[in-house]
């Protein structure tokens, strides 16, 4: 697409919708056919392995039409296997969100799903992962909150350097709410930069939190009343720093212990910047926190469950493998803290799993740009320079941080044209040899701009994870030692066979609900229940080898 028409004021006066298609699996994608009613552009294709492809729906803007009437199908074949899967585009009129995109997987046995499109120009998207022999994993839904631990993927990862993994990230994760606590004229529309708390976001599949930590102090002469919020200003460091809080220590502690209580064996990094006192009336500079102030602030830290304490750091984090924080814990996994704010570096307290940022070496790589294009191109070409080569003495490949994510509006900005960019343009960017570790992205799961209920959320982040490590990076041969696991057996071994019969089985589960755009499930729908399935194609129907109707006639699809 073009970037200009991504921001929403040019966008306005336009019919054309997107559909991302990301495919990380061996098979092809291949299109079968399609046809469309009322569409001034129904463009399908092909979808190789490993690459997005930006499929469009451009509904007409003709006068004399009903838009009741708009609607196109693609239909989808999986190369190598007998699964299949349908795109279809659709109207709900009225409504807010009047074009629909139905992703119809029931022909993989995984169920559909109505999304409402969120803006003109801002795409739908799908990601699939997985491969005929292992089953197939999509973004329809999230799947379990512990993905690392995932039937299999622990396998495949678990001798894997955290240099050579690749998680999602949230920037100033703690911001999902604003909760007033600084007096500073932080709002939501330029401060709140999450639609999820911390609990939600690691179900969402994060695994990296920049979190950034404040004691907030009544002013003079209470300073010595203060509490621990996340917060999210200008300059933590200023006399009078401009910003707000989010979500205070104590609720995000318990978020973090309900999660590994559910969900155990996974490894979460929080990187703790800020740590500095700033007054609820800001004025006269920071507060640098005293010992007193800093054991208050590790005793709070304590009460997370799953710490990791003393381990040994002769060796960087990142060059360690996953399998070594993953079964710490009697295999409960790890939450490491990361110290990275105003205190000395040598504050630590290794025993009880709080370590100096310096114990692992990233680059932190943020663009500092306003528009989602300039972004793009920078966080692209720093990806790129970071090798991939499997050496551990390249001092090229490191942990890389890779912020996509703008610096204006993080709302509208991040759900409308800067996350879903990441599909297309950061994906098709990619390739085994160059990546980002951290995907670090504003609003995470979040499709559209007034809905944080987790029903409405999107699964792609978490599922773009999962094939990235799966797929992509075990095409890496100086990474991945052994075959990759979405390719077949040979076929000479029977024993081979069986295996992977049993291992298909034990990573999906056949599911043919359907997932409708207001939240509502339905878990056993008739067989011919197939939302913006069209029952008669009328006349004027075209057909992508150039066919048009010139009666009406029965839909040969249903």
């Amino acid at each position: 697409m073009e970037w200009i028409l991504m921001n929403p004021e040019y966008a306005a006066s336009t019919g054309k919708q997107y559909i991302t298609i990301v495919n990380l699996t061996p098979h092809r994608f291949k299109l079968d056919h399609t046809h469309s009613y009322q569409m001034s552009e129904f463009n399908f294709d092909d979808i190789p392995p490993g690459r997005a492809r930006q499929n469009i729906a451009h509904y007409t803007e003709k006068g004399g039409t009903n838009p009741v009437d708009d609607n196109g199908e693609a239909y989808y074949n999986i190369e190598g296997t007998d699964k299949k899967f349908i795109i279809r585009a659709t109207t709900h009129i009225p409504d807010l969100y009047p074009q629909r995109t139905v992703v119809d997987l029931s022909g993989m046995d995984l169920g559909q799903r109505e999304y409402m499109d969120p803006e003109q120009e801002t795409p739908v998207t799908l990601v699939i992962t997985g491969s005929e022999k292992y089953g197939f994993i999509t973004s329809l839904t999230h799947g379990p909150g512990n993905w690392m631990r995932r039937p299999h993927l622990y396998d495949v990862i678990k001798d894997r350097h955290i240099q050579h993994i690749i998680m999602p990230g949230t920037h100033d994760s703690g911001m999902s709410t604003i909760s007033g606590h600084l007096l500073s004229g932080g709002s939501p529309t330029n401060t709140q930069t999450q639609g999820l708390n911390i609990y939600d976001q690691l179900r969402a599949g994060a695994r990296w939190f920049d979190l950034r930590i404040a004691s907030i102090h009544q002013t003079t002469p209470n300073e010595g009343d203060y509490g621990f919020w996340t917060t999210h200003v200008n300059n933590e460091l200023a006399e009078v720093p401009i910003g707000n809080t989010g979500e205070g220590l104590s609720d995000i502690i318990q978020e973090i212990n309900h999660f590994t209580a559910e969900n155990p064996g996974e490894v979460i990094f929080f990187r703790l910047k800020y740590l500095v006192g700033i007054r609820k009336v800001p004025s006269l500079g920071p507060i640098h926190w005293g010992q007193d102030i800093i054991d208050d602030f590790f005793s709070q830290l304590k009460k997370v469950n799953n710490r990791c304490g003393n381990l040994n750091v002769d060796v960087s984090f990142e060059k360690r493998t996953a399998s070594f924080f993953m079964d710490q814990n009697n295999g409960n996994g790890c939450v490491i803290f990361l110290l990275d704010g105003d205190l000395k570096r040598n504050i630590e307290r290794t025993d009880d799993g709080i370590y100096s940022a310096s114990r692992m070496a990233f680059w932190d790589y943020w663009s500092e740009k306003q528009e989602t294009e300039s972004m793009a191109n920078a966080e692209i070409a720093a990806w790129k320079s970071v090798s991939r080569t499997g050496d551990a003495s390249d001092e090229k490949d490191q942990f890389l941080i890779g912020q996509w994510l703008v610096s204006a509006a993080p709302l509208s900005i991040a759900i409308f044209p800067t996350n879903p960019a990441l599909y297309w343009a950061g994906v098709n960017s990619m390739s085994p040899e160059n990546w980002p570790n951290v995907l670090m992205v504003d609003y995470i799961g979040v499709i559209l701009k007034d809905q944080f209920n987790w029903a409405s959320l999107g699964a792609e982040l978490y599922t773009l994870a999962i094939g990235l490590n799966l797929y992509m990076i075990s095409e890496n041969c100086g990474i991945s030692k052994h075959r990759s696991p979405l390719l077949p057996h040979p076929s000479s071994s029977r024993m081979a066979n069986i295996n992977s019969l049993t291992r298909l089985t034990s990573m999906t589960k056949p599911w043919n609900g359907i997932i409708f755009a207001n939240g509502t499930v339905l878990e056993n729908p008739p067989p011919s229940l197939h939302p913006g399935r069209v029952e008669i194609l009328k006349k004027g129907t075209v057909f992508n080898n150039g066919t048009v109707l010139e009666a009406s006639i029965p839909n040969p699809d249903t």
